[in-house]
């Protein structure tokens, strides 16, 4: 019996050692092949073609399968997933018959699971899941899911369901879909790539992204699947950006019976607000219906998953308020799709924001949108220095009516300046307004596209209390319309406080760059009135002042183009100009100022010419008139055609206004006419004739010295009229630069005065002759020796003549009282002809003979004309 016993005992040790030992193999060898390829079989059964790298024994939970890979089909050419460890709680009670297994449940623990991302790529990139614990209990019907917890990128997951398993004789009639199912698959595969690698830029803080899902269904048709799941996301940013997502916590539902899922609950909060969502998908339109309210900083939240950088424009101080319902149309090319891709109707309040550097006070308005169609409504944009008002709709499709818009505008028009290009910032800089100014710009319009500049437009502009080009104006107001080639400004009306600037129509050629006006009035000052338009013209008319403004008229055309635009050609310019009235004008003339009493003309412009066909004003008491026409004054010649008129202009009131020397008495009337190009005395020619009455003549330059020959001051000092001229004329002709003269003459009490000769505008130079004969017939006649003695000659410059008589040394034959008597000239005149104005006799005598002088004189004067007897 004791021998028994310890057989037992022994078979027993052994028994337990073999156990042992095979349990050592079998976990470290593993079973053999045919083992792995029942288990296999058993998968495949069941739907599921696996490849199980090693079958082992585990210590305490039995059969382990390592290395799993799952494929796609039977072929095994795409892999679907890969298990490092599976339990396999087996049914063994067939083990023996032909080493049948069947498989109850399969366990995991704290395994890792490899997903493929490109299963025909065994070296792409893979998803990769860690931590996966959790039972699942396979019968001939049921997969259930009991309790599966992993960690995928980041993200804690929790699942847990079961899904209902069709009968094994009737998958084949599902093996015509498997094609279709891989296509899906595929799709399904590259919309989880671009989600992971939009996940991957984000980062979490303080806790981990929490996602618990919880499903019902069945494999013979999935479509039929419930499910619920729960989204906890703690606090995240994206990489790159500021912003933070304080948390984001959603509810979802999915029905697949009814083909449709709720959004119970979406709240995101950030540090301003939160935005609430909730939402309805139907399969059967593919779209989700939804409904949101927000307080979050929506402009930041919106960037999170769009790159557009006219999000990043606009900053809110404090979070718009924004309450919004419509649909989203799901699937389809999101590439290809233009607009909304959905429809939306809602509304938007906003406080103070900023955009492009400006501040605006407050926003509010409507809005929908559906495709590319969309409409504003009731927009009111605040601002300190005003508000503005829009109604805008879009409809591609109507035509030139797509884009329809309706605005009012009471701010000031500078806040809009960052919004311009470069060429419509040049324009808005031109204007100014301060705190007392006020605003008021309508309009209406549409147009196909998106280009304002195509739009058609009209409305009416008011503005108060603003600066053109730093030029002050009180008010303006003009009713406006334009086109894509056209601008029109009708009943423009600009006030001044000296006066208004008035048009019956402006017109802008936009193509041809070119203005028409018509009707143009204005009695404001006209150089203020220029600089408003046209600074380079203000700075030309600055030599023109006027005690008060004229009233000047204006129409025609303009050409607007740049200088560069332009080049050599002449301007497209087509104007004609009048002013009158506005009292005094004063120019500066010969470096002087000179005074145009009630000035009044007409100037046409054609090109580059420029004529002044008419200018008539008063001066020094006169009258005078003038035509200048400056054929093209962007020749280089400047070439030019004057015409000159002068009556009852005072001499002395001239001399007094020009020179330090005594003044000249008397009164002139000229007419003349001058060509040639400006600044090249040389070219100059024309002619005229000039007349002077009731003045000193010999006082005038050139003649001057002639006059100390034929007067003499009585005891009182008065000149008894022997130099007051009663008739003075003359006329001359310019050719080459030189004036030339043959009949001066003038006429006193006693003499007749004759002269003739050159004057050089080149170099001022004067070659001139003078007789002086008295006015008496018979004593003319007589006097002939004596008429040859008072023959001079004239050099030097006009400034500076030098006469010097011809016959001075036949003067002494001739009785001095005898010449006093027959000339009337006093006998103390003839004395100064020999000392007054030649030199005392020391002096003649200190250049020797007289004569001899003359003789030596390199550049003689030359005789004129031959002088008459009478």
């Amino acid at each position: 019996m004791r021998h028994i016993r310890r057989l037992f005992l022994f078979l027993c040790l052994l028994t337990t050692c073999g156990l042992v030992w095979a349990a050592i193999y079998a976990r470290k060898e593993g079973f053999t092949k045919s083992w792995r390829d029942a288990i296999e079989r058993e998968f495949a059964q069941r739907g599921y073609h696996v490849d199980i790298g090693k079958l082992t024994l585990g210590a305490f939970r039995g059969l382990v399968a390592e290395d799993v890979r799952f494929f796609q089909d039977e072929t095994r050419s795409q892999e679907v997933a890969v298990i490092d460890d599976v339990y396999l709680d087996v049914d063994l009670s067939r083990i023996f018959n032909e080493k049948q297994i069947s498989i109850n449940t399969l366990d995991v623990q704290e395994a890792s699971l490899s997903l493929p991302l490109h299963p025909a790529n065994p070296q792409g990139r893979r998803l990769r899941v860690t931590g996966l614990s959790g039972r699942v209990v396979i019968t001939e019907s049921v997969i259930e899911i009991v309790k599966a917890e992993a960690s995928v990128v980041g993200v804690d997951l929790s699942i847990r369901g079961s899904l209902v398993r069709p009968p094994l004789d009737g998958r084949e009639e599902k093996e015509a879909d498997e094609k279709d199912g891989s296509a899906r698959l595929d799709r399904q595969r590259r919309q989880v790539l671009r989600f992971l690698q939009d996940f991957e830029k984000y980062t979490f803080s303080g806790g981990r992204p929490e996602v618990m899902v919880e499903f019902r269904g069945d494999l013979d048709d999935l479509a039929t699947t419930t499910a619920r799941a729960q989204v906890r996301l703690p606090s995240f940013h994206k990489e790159g950006q500021t912003y933070r997502v304080e948390s984001l916590d959603a509810d979802l539902r999915y029905d697949g019976r009814s083909g449709s899922a709720v959004i119970e609950r979406l709240e995101i909060r950030d540090a301003k607000g939160s935005l609430d969502l909730t939402g309805e998908w139907t399969g059967e339109d593919n779209k989700l219906h939804f409904s949101m309210e927000s307080q979050a900083d929506i402009a930041s939240l919106a960037a999170l998953f769009s790159n557009d950088k006219k999000l990043r424009e606009v900053v809110f101080f404090t979070p718009p308020t924004i309450k919004a319902k419509g649909h989203l149309v799901l699937g389809g090319n999101r590439a290809e799709a233009k607009g909304f891709p959905g429809e939306i109707l809602g509304e938007l309040r906003a406080e103070r924001f900023v955009t492009r550097g400006t501040v605006f006070s407050g926003l509010d308005f409507g809005f929908r949108a559906a495709g590319e169609r969309f409409y504003l409504r009731n927009l009111r944009l605040d601002h300190k220095t005003g508000v503005a008002f829009l109604n805008l709709k879009y409809e591609p499709g109507h035509g030139d009516a797509s884009v329809r818009y309706q605005t009012e505008i009471k701010l000031d028009p500078l806040v809009f300046r960052p919004f311009f290009d470069e060429k419509g910032r040049k324009f808005i800089d031109a204007w100014n307004f301060g705190e007392a100014s006020t605003i008021y710009i309508a309009a209406v319009g549409q147009g196909e596209g998106w280009n304002p500049m195509a739009w058609t437009n009209r409305g009416e502009i008011d503005l108060r209390h603003f600066r053109l080009n730093g030029v002050a104006f009180q008010e303006m107001e003009t009713d406006f319309e334009s086109d894509a080639e056209t601008q029109w400004f009708r009943n423009v009306a600009l006030v001044r406080e000296e006066g208004k600037i008035v048009a019956e129509l402006a017109q802008n050629n936009v193509k041809a760059k070119q203005w028409e006006v018509k009707g143009v009035v204005s009695t404001v000052d006209p150089i203020e009135g220029a600089r408003a338009f046209s600074p380079k013209l203000a700075t030309a008319l600055e030599r023109y002042q006027h005690t008060s403004p004229p009233t000047v008229r204006l129409a025609g055309l303009l050409d607007a183009r740049r200088a560069e635009e332009v080049g050599d050609e002449p301007r497209r310019n087509e104007l004609k100009i009048s002013f009158a009235g506005g009292g005094d004008a004063r120019y500066v003339f010969l470096g002087k100022t000179l005074t145009l009493t009630e000035p009044s003309g007409e100037v046409v412009v054609e090109g580059s010419r420029v004529h002044l066909t008419t200018l008539e004003a008063g001066v020094f008491g006169g009258r005078f008139e003038l035509a200048y026409d400056a054929k093209n004054v962007r020749s280089q010649e400047q070439p030019f055609e004057a015409e000159v008129r002068v009556s009852g202009v005072p001499l002395e009131a001239v001399t007094r206004h020009y020179s330090e020397r005594d003044a000249i008495k008397g009164s002139v009337d000229a007419a003349f006419h001058l060509a040639g190009n400006a600044g090249q005395a040389s070219s100059i020619r024309g002619g005229g004739e000039a007349s002077i009455s009731d003045g000193y003549l010999f006082a005038i330059p050139v003649l001057g010295p002639l006059s100390k020959l034929i007067s003499q001051d009585d005891a009182k000092g008065e000149n008894n009229g022997h130099s007051v001229a009663r008739e003075a004329s003359a006329s001359f002709t310019i050719s080459r630069g030189v004036l030339v003269t043959d009949d001066v003459e003038a006429l006193t009490q006693a003499f007749r005065v004759r002269g003739a000769g050159t004057v050089s505008l080149i170099d001022k130079s004067v070659d001139f002759e003078a007789v002086a004969n008295t006015r008496d017939a018979l004593s003319r006649t007589l006097l002939t020796p004596v008429s040859e003695l008072l023959t001079y000659s004239c050099t030097g410059t006009i400034s500076e003549p030098v006469w010097k008589p011809k016959h001075i040394s036949n003067l002494g034959k001739v009785p001095a009282q005898v010449i006093s008597e027959m000339t009337n000239i006093p006998i103390e005149g003839l004395k100064k002809l020999g000392q007054g104005i030649f030199g005392p006799q020391s002096r003649r005598g200190e250049g020797g003979d007289p004569e001899r002088g003359e003789r030596g004189n390199a550049n003689p004067p030359r005789r004129l004309f031959q002088l008459r007897s009478n």
